[in-house]
């Protein structure tokens, strides 16, 4: 599993920086998109392992 850090938009227009564990980068944005909503994934850096 690895962790991955990404940007991004929220519903109000401001952008967070959130932290997530997930098995590849795939499922990661997946996961982003299905929480903040589709394009919302401004930035999704290189996993670290965890």
């Amino acid at each position: 599993m690895y962790e991955f850090v990404a940007i991004v938009r929220l519903s109000n227009g401001m952008t967070q920086r959130v932290s997530l564990h997930a098995d590849d980068i795939g499922r990661a944005r997946a996961m982003l998109e299905a929480q903040y909503g589709h394009r919302s994934v401004l930035n999704l850096g290189r996993p670290a392992r965890r």
